[in-house]
């Protein structure tokens, strides 16, 4: 009889093991599906506010009156595609010229070349080749605008590079998930392993397969609810290390994000236990009572 209970114990102990080396599996991979999202997260926050950065100068004709020019300011400020328009007179560009150069060209030339500009900022969105070359022309056709300057092949090279980049993020952030799958349900499959002879004693009793599944299931869902709490943890102490060390990156890190990437975790993880514990019991039930020795 205390060798029956003896040997009970140790299986139950076997089990919390089980069970709780399951948890940190889960949470570590969590863990790191909750760092590829951030590190996509980061790749389009960089993205957008180097877009964002960009200058379009809008070159004046001569005889444009300060009536117009603002008219021309309230019309395109209310333009989706513009976030900020600003008004450099060519005389604080010739003094800007001069303090790059170190030479004073208007007293070299006797006169000021230059044309008065507006500088436009855009929406990340609307920074592409494609629409540029929409709202030049469109711009264009300001009576007022002389011209539209900016640098075609570095805004090309630049779009084309950060899509390769996307791309190649999104496809290792697909492979990831396919690597958390098969890892998730591994674990869940060894921790079932350890129950199959009980599973497939309540079918042969005579419990159905609903009622056999129901303890299971609740297990794996508190396995993968656990897991992805662990992996909040993980994920959290990293954000607060990252803000700490790096002070100037914590407006590109809010706890919005960490609580986003938590949610969204702690869904894996109880689709995935949900989905892993559903199939491995469905296999155990399959199986006849010789194979389970194999």
């Amino acid at each position: 009889m205390s060798r029956a209970k003896g040997e009970d114990q140790f299986n139950r102990k076997c089990l919390r093991y089980s069970y709780l080396s399951v948890i940190v599996s889960i949470g570590l991979v969590l863990f790191v599906l909750g760092v590829m999202m951030t590190l996509l997260y980061q790749a389009r926050t960089l993205t957008d506010e180097l877009k964002e950065n960009f200058t379009f100068t809008l070159f004046l004709q001569p005889e444009t009156t300060t009536a117009q020019r603002e008219a021309l300011v309230t019309t395109w400020s209310m333009s989706p595609e513009v976030r900020q328009i600003i008004f450099v007179s060519k005389e604080d560009a010739a003094a800007k010229f001069q303090s790059e150069l170190g030479e004073d060209f208007v007293d070299f030339l006797g006169y000021n070349p230059l044309s008065d500009a507006l500088d436009l900022k855009l929406n990340a969105d609307f920074v592409t080749p494609e629409v540029l070359e929409d709202l030049k022309a469109r711009l264009m056709k300001e009576s007022i605008v002389e011209d539209m300057v900016y640098d075609r092949a570095l805004i090309s090279a630049i779009h084309k590079n950060i899509g390769r980049i996307t791309s190649a993020m999104l496809a290792a952030a697909v492979v990831l998930l396919l690597v958390s799958m098969a890892l998730i349900n591994s674990s869940i499959r060894l921790a079932i392993y350890a129950r199959r002879f009980s599973i497939k004693t309540m079918q042969l009793v005579g419990a159905t397969k609903a009622f056999i599944h129901r303890p299971f299931l609740r297990q794996g869902l508190r396995l993968g609810l656990f897991g992805g709490l662990f992996a909040a943890v993980l994920l959290g102490f990293l954000f607060q290390s990252i803000r700490q060390v790096y002070p100037e990156l914590a407006t590109s890190l809010p706890w919005t994000l960490w609580l986003m990437e938590v949610v969204a975790m702690t869904l894996v993880g109880l689709i995935l236990t949900a989905t892993s514990t559903a199939l491995a019991v469905r296999r155990y039930l399959a199986l006849k009572t010789n194979q389970l020795y194999e």
